[in-house]
């Protein structure tokens, strides 16, 4: 895992990346613990970004992505 990003970035880049990775294959594919990966995989899901399609399958919630974006894009703008 990079140490550029937490853990929760580093899931769901990962994922975006090759989304058949669950809870798992992610942490054994960036060598982090399973129940913190899998606390992740719940995060994303409550945060509307991932949609939890099963047991271990996930899918992109590609609205609420979209959705979080344009909130950080108008965060990012009043700041200015």
């Amino acid at each position: 895992m990079s140490e550029e990003y937490t853990l929760r970035e580093a899931v769901f880049r990962a994922f975006l990346r090759n989304p058949s990775l669950g809870p798992k294959e992610m942490a054994g594919h960036l060598g982090a613990k399973y129940n913190s990966v899998k606390a992740v995989f719940a995060k994303l899901c409550e945060e509307g970004l991932l949609s939890r399609e099963g047991r271990g399958n996930y899918a992109p919630n590609l609205p609420g992505i979209v959705l979080h974006l344009m909130d950080r894009i108008e965060a990012l703008e009043k700041g200015k």
